[in-house]
């Protein structure tokens, strides 16, 4: 025997519900926000509507003929009154913060002025001491010694010292070189040979035209314009 709550069920077997959906949390809540707001929007033309047609209950003292009226006006009296106590509200409390604002900025003026008459004890204590007399300045010293770079290269081979000061001039090619009296001190011989070091010297340095001047700038010794080497127009040795 069969029963009628044990025979399988007509028709293909529905869906298990399980597991459900994902349903993203702030998307639920979005769309219950705006069911809400339809709602609330519907429940308003609701009243709205049945205010028009007078089926909103009113006090019996009010005219039948102006029931439509009576929520509408009632409504705008309580927000009339609800901005009013706001209006005192702001009235009454708004002095009071000012004032215990002022009162709170009162003591910091108080000690930014008490700060100077503090400050100056302590600025006239330094006028009362006895003036500290000035630390010696150092002794002067002398000026380094410079030395000539052109100099430093020719006195290699200038080993007694003929060599005063070098005048270069290199956009011409051309380099002076004045010469002490030990140079004319020297044999002619010696002067030929010293002349014709310092000419390949001078060469080496770039400069292709070399002069040799004594302490009056006179004219001693010049690189050949024809051949090689140094033509001394010196004196002669003694």
């Amino acid at each position: 025997m069969t029963l009628p709550f044990d025979a399988p069920p007509a028709g293909p077997h529905p869906a298990h519900p399980y597991p459900a959906p994902y349903e993203e949390p702030w998307g639920r809540l979005a769309f219950d926000l705006r069911a809400a707001l339809a709602s609330t929007g519907l429940r308003l033309r609701e009243l709205a509507r049945r205010n028009r047609q007078g089926e909103l209950s009113v006090p019996g003292f009010w005219p039948a003929s102006l029931a439509w009226l009576f929520w509408p006006l009632l409504l705008a009296l309580l927000l009339a009154l609800f901005m009013a106590l706001v209006l005192a509200l702001v009235t009454a409390v708004g002095p009071a913060l000012v004032r215990r604002s002022d009162s709170a900025g009162a003591p910091a003026q108080e000690l930014v002025q008490s700060q100077p008459a503090l400050a100056q004890p302590a600025q006239q204590q330094p006028a009362q001491q006895q003036p500290v007399p000035p630390a010696p300045s150092p002794p002067e010293q002398a000026p380094p010694l410079v030395i000539d770079p052109l100099l430093a290269l020719l006195a290699e081979d200038d080993p007694r010292g003929c060599i005063a000061s070098a005048r270069p001039y290199p956009g011409q090619g051309r380099l002076e070189l004045e010469l002490a009296p030990t140079f004319l001190a020297l044999a002619g011989s010696l002067r030929q040979q010293q002349a014709d070091q310092w000419l390949e010297r001078s060469r080496e340095l770039g400069y292709e035209r070399l002069r040799l001047l004594d302490g009056s700038g006179a004219l001693l010794a010049q690189a050949a314009r024809v051949g090689s080497g140094m033509v001394l127009l010196g004196p002669a040795s003694p």
